[in-house]
């Protein structure tokens, strides 16, 4: 008879002693609030205690809405529910999003008192198999009104094995439709068709061979373009997620084509929804609920250095980059360079390396996040990046307002080359382009400090740079009007620029912001009267139409147009046009406001006075030519005239 030994029975205990607390117990059921990332809401769910720690075991419901939220605004909410086995999401799950508001109408049905909503509603469902989706699932959004579906704005239908999506698969917006197929293993294969929904006709396709999207087709008007992908002889192959690098890797394949892909953007939409819902799965303990769809990518290994040089790339460019915001972002410094020739110049040589370095730097750095840089011959992403070529050493800029040009190079320009195709080359150009910034930032110095000594000037300067531009698009929408006006509004400008120049001056803080404070004012009141006066030709027909009757000439035998009460319109054009006009030569923040409310009151006045005896005024108008006293004249009181 067999006789177990004494150090396999303690094994077996030993196995017992650890297994059965945890998984012998019954689940114990919690019903409160829980709060787990980015949610937090009441909770009924089931669980075990296993070393100290909580694991979801059985059913889970957990959810969150709020009727005051709702009536006073919006509310947010969520439901989601499900089973858990052992800590890992398994069986029937179903997630629910909405925003929602409501206009506070209710019903009485049965014993309840209902509200209808609108906004937008988002359900996720389908089964878990150990956290990976499986079978049928399908994510919807919903567009509500009064607590109707009013329509689908998006739908995604795709079956799986174990997370391994399989077969046809469908996913729609508002507007088109996605139909593709994934090989038992969850490559992509054949073609995929996306098409619109009011005419169903192919307007892009993606065609992959055992999981290689080797073209596209797109259709405009009937009219087709094939675009070869990724090259179908490359030396070497890699399977890879289709995930959001993916659609990084195509969209920068597809930037030389100067082509949006409406594939790769709804795939991104399915992506970041079913991220949504592995963020939630994941901050419960339960990960692995992903799309696990494959392609196949030509792979180009990068060597130690290469990686090492994408690293130095990476930490030059964010050096560089913040580098560059202080700079261009910096208030103080946007308007001491309009009357600073070399804060004007260095703020140009700035920004023209933020758009000739740092921009393609940044689409470089956000490859290797997206570790795709593997994916793309070197030489080839860098003819992307730079398409007519890497920028030189010596940065030619506008050095003033006239369009001189000056250029800048940096003292050591001289020990940098980086004319190269390989990523040595991307080292030495990002770092020529921080070390520019540097120096720039160095050179500003003095300007910069300002800022950061008058804190409490931020937000007003950030205003005041805000309010001219305003008045700058108004001064530049100066086309079809004559020359005087023209040369009126221009003067308006020269106004706000010289206030600014003062303003910038300016060294003591206390009297720099009250200053700064005026001329916010001023800055409003110009834009105000830039308007009124770009109204004025317009406001002119309206009295001449306002001024004229229609008169039967029996001499003629016809109908004739003939102007009414010449004296107040010969007044208002021939006077006081003029002097609105001239009077923005010598205009100062003091009386600008006052210009505008004589432009407007006056064109109130005469518009109500042609309904009006006028005879008195007229008399008065005859051999007045001053501006001020007709301005005086017009504000007389006259009296309801019988017609």
């Amino acid at each position: 008879m067999f006789q177990p030994c004494k150090q396999w029975l303690f094994s077996v205990f030993l196995v017992l002693a650890v297994v059965l607390p945890s998984f012998g117990q019954d689940p114990k059921t919690y019903e409160g609030p829980l709060q787990v990332g980015d949610y937090s809401g009441q909770a009924v769910y089931q669980y075990i205690i296993s070393d100290l720690d909580t694991i979801y075991n059985g059913d889970f419901l957990w959810q969150q809405s709020n009727l005051e939220t709702l009536v006073e605004n919006e509310d947010v909410s969520f439901r989601i529910s499900g089973a858990f086995d052992q800590g890992i999401a398994n069986g029937p799950w179903q997630f629910e999003f909405g925003e929602y508001q409501t206009n506070s109408q209710s019903q009485v049905v049965g014993y309840e008192y209902r509200v209808l909503v609108s906004g937008t509603q988002e359900k996720g469902e389908g089964r878990l198999a150990e956290g990976k989706p499986d079978g049928n699932w399908t994510y919807t959004i919903n567009q509500i009104k009064d607590s109707e579906i009013q329509q689908i704005v998006f739908k995604s239908d795709i079956t799986y094995d174990k997370g391994v999506p399989q077969q046809n698969f469908q996913i729609e917006n508002d507007s088109s439709v996605l139909v593709g197929r994934f090989l038992r293993d969850g490559l992509a294969h054949d073609e995929w068709s996306y098409y619109g929904t009011e005419r169903v006709e192919d307007m892009e396709d993606w065609f992959f061979d055992d999981g290689l999207l080797c073209n596209i087709r797109l259709t405009t008007d009937q009219v087709s373009k094939e675009i070869q992908v990724f090259d179908t002889n490359a030396p070497n192959y890699k399977t890879i997620p289709l995930h959001m690098g993916y659609i990084a890797l195509l969209e920068a394949v597809l930037q030389e084509q100067e082509v949006e892909s409406g594939i790769a953007g709804i795939l991104s939409q399915n992506l970041r929804y079913y991220q949504k819902i592995d963020k939630v799965l994941g901050q419960l303990g339960s990960d692995g609920f992903q799309m696990e769809a494959k392609v196949k990518v030509p792979f180009y290994p990068l060597d130690s250095l290469q990686t090492k040089t994408l690293e130095q790339i990476a930490s030059d460019y964010q050096v560089a980059a913040n580098l560059s915001r202080t700079i261009l972002r910096n208030s103080h410094l946007n308007i001491v360079k309009r009357t600073d020739p070399e804060a004007y110049f260095y703020y140009n040589v700035a920004q023209k390396i933020s758009t000739d370095f740092l921009e393609p730097l940044k689409a470089l750095v956000s490859y290797q996040e997206n570790d795709i840089v593997a994916y793309q011959e070197i030489p080839v992403m860098l003819q992307r990046l730079w398409p007519n070529g890497k920028p030189g050493t010596e940065i030619t800029v506008a050095a003033n307002e006239a369009g001189a040009l000056r250029s800048f190079r940096l003292p050591s320009s001289e020990e940098f080359g980086y004319e190269g195709n390989d990523l040595l080359s991307v080292a030495a150009l990002g770092t020529y382009a921080r070390m520019s910034l540097e120096y720039i930032k160095g050179s500003l110095a003095s300007r910069l400090t300002n800022e950061e000594q008058l804190q409490m000037l931020n937000g007003l300067e950030e205003e005041l740079i805000q309010l001219n531009n305003l008045l700058e698009r108004e001064v530049d929408s100066v086309d079809g009007l004559a020359n005087d006006y023209k040369n009126a509004i221009g003067h308006l400008q020269q106004l706000a620029d010289s206030s600014l120049t003062t303003y910038a001056d300016m060294k003591n803080p206390n009297e720099k912001l009250t200053y700064g404070k005026s001329i916010k004012i001023c800055l409003m009141e110009l834009t105000d009267l830039a308007q009124s006066l770009k109204n004025i030709p317009q406001q002119q027909e309206t009295i001449k139409k306002e001024y004229t009757n229609a008169v039967w000439n029996p001499f003629m035998a016809n109908v004739m147009a003939e102007q009414v009460k010449k004296r107040i319109t010969e007044s208002y054009e021939e006077v006081l046009i003029p002097y609105f006009l001239k009077a923005t030569s010598s205009l100062e923040c003091g009386n600008v406001k006052e210009l505008n409310q004589q432009i407007i009151q006056t064109h109130k006045t005469i518009l109500g006075l042609r309904n009006k005896d006028t005879r008195k005024l007229e008399r008065k108008l005859r051999r007045e030519k001053r501006p001020m006293e007709v301005l005086q004249l017009l504000q007389v009181t006259s009296t309801p005239k019988n017609q």
